[in-house]
Order: C-alpha cells, then sequence, then structure tokens
C-alpha cells in the first residue's frame, strides 16, 4: 500500500472513531510502530491531528469540530463519489440547483448528465470554479466575504442575496446529521447561509455519507424531517431509516 493511502485510511479511522492507537494501526496496515508514529506526525503536521504517546486523536471529539475543507476532501472519498453520482441523476435539463459548501457536493458536478442548460447557485469557491468551466451552467455566485477554512462566502450580502432567489433543487452537505439535534455546523455565521438553501428551494437533498449521522455540531440550521430525500452510502445508519421512511422522506 502506498505511504499516502495509508495515511488517508487513518483519517478515515480518526474521522468515524475519534480516536486510535499505534499498536492496532501498525497490525491492521502490516507495518512497524515506528512507521505509523512517522505517519501520526504527518497528519499531527498536516491535518491537526492531535498525537499522543501511545496512538492520536481529533480535536476536542464529541462536539465537532470544524476540519479544513482539504482534510476533509481525503475521507471517505469513494462514499461521497458515489453519493454525488447519485444525487447528480436527479438533475435534469433546465433545473436550477442550489449547492453549498462541501466535499460531497463539490463532486456532483463531475457525475452531471448531458444538459443542455442548468442554473447553478452556490457559496463555495471550490464549487463555483468546477462550475465556471462547464459551458452549459449558468452560474450565480453571491457575494461575501471568503472564509479560507471552508472556501465558503458569507456575510449579510450573501444572505441579503440567497433571500431574494428560488431553486428547484438544493444539495446540502453536511458535518453533523441526528435524530435528536437534525443537522448541525460547527461555524456559526455559515448556519443561517445553511438555512437559506434550504428555505430558496422545492426539493430538498441531504448528500453525507454515513460517518456524519450521529455526530453533533454547535449551531442547528434544519430537521431532518424537511428533507425531500437522503442521498446515502451503503452504510445508512437502521435507525436514520426507519426515521426516513416513517416520515416520507426518499432514500436514495
Amino acid at each position: 500500500m502506498l505511504v499516502a493511502e495509508r495515511r488517508r485510511q487513518i483519517l478515515d479511522l480518526l474521522n468515524k472513531n475519534g480516536t486510535t492507537k499505534v499498536a492496532e494501526l501498525a497490525e491492521k496496515f502490516g507495518v512497524g510502530e515506528a512507521t505509523i508514529r512517522r505517519d501520526l506526525r504527518y497528519l499531527e503536521k498536516n491535518y491537526h491531528v492531535v498525537v499522543t504517546y501511545g496512538g492520536a486523536h481529533l480535536p476536542h471529539y464529541g462536539m465537532l469540530q470544524e476540519f479544513p475543507l482539504r482534510q476533509k476532501m481525503l475521507i471517505n472519498t469513494e462514499q461521497k463519489r458515489l453519493i454525488a453520482q447519485k444525487a447528480a441523476s436527479l438533475i435534469q435539463d433546465g433545473d436550477s440547483i442550489a449547492l453549498n459548501a462541501g466535499s460531497t457536493v463539490e463532486f456532483i458536478l463531475e457525475y452531471l448528465p448531458k444538459l443542455s442548460a442548468l442554473t447553478v447557485v452556490t457559496l463555495s469557491l471550490n464549487v463555483a470554479i468546477r462550475a465556471a468551466n462547464i459551458p452549459f451552467i449558468n452560474l450565480v455566485l453571491p457575494g461575501g466575504v471568503l472564509r479560507r477554512a471552508s472556501y465558503e462566502f458569507c456575510g449579510s450580502h450573501a444572505e441579503h442575496f440567497l433571500a431574494t432567489l428560488n431553486v428547484d433543487k438544493t444539495f446540502i452537505g453536511a458535518s453533523a446529521a441526528s435524530i435528536e439535534k437534525g443537522i448541525t455546523h460547527p461555524v456559526l455565521e455559515e448556519v443561517p447561509l445553511n438555512r437559506l438553501m434550504m428555505d430558496i428551494a422545492r426539493e430538498r437533498y441531504l448528500v453525507v455519507d454515513s460517518s456524519k449521522f450521529g455526530l453533533v455540531a454547535f449551531g442547528q440550521f434544519a430537521r431532518l424531517e424537511e428533507f425531500t430525500g437522503f442521498i446515502v452510502d451503503n452504510d445508512f445508519p437502521a435507525e436514520i431509516q426507519a426515521y426516513a421512511e416513517a416520515h416520507d422522506i426518499k432514500i436514495i
């Protein structure tokens, strides 16, 4: 296994479990503990992992904290691409869609069907750059102040502009989702923008991999029952599936 792939898988494990041990990682990957410690030091330097004597953990694990978009793009990539493909298949010619900032929604633009016209509203600089290179997309990018951790434009200008729009479908990526607390986000200034992305849409789709369910972050911006559908991977938790069926939410 390549070093980069092993480190990506260690990040996946940390994202799912919050903590890990050197001895367990060495056994799992069939390498020495010294190699794992080098991997963890690399993750500490580049991805804010907290390294301890016998292992590592994510910072402030429990109440979810924000992680840089660069880090999130490396976690559960296969599942995110699968979810993005499913989301893209729902987009029809002439649609207007809203995409919030996130590692999963960004992939949606890679899997669009053959279209002649599509309007994309986004506050994400990364999504906007991808959309600007697709000839049939009419890109709408509300202004604001760029947050470098998420590459999302924020502020009152963005909120006022979004509030004047209406779209057919919105695709919402999220850091945390639970039955009790709904959809939550670790950065308070981005919460009202995600709420507006919900409010302006006729159909609302949650696009998250299974590792996000059961987590809670600081600010709530939606309840689960507000969504038209959940677009998920094959590890979708049974309790969330039961909740979706009870509230007539599509499971895609």
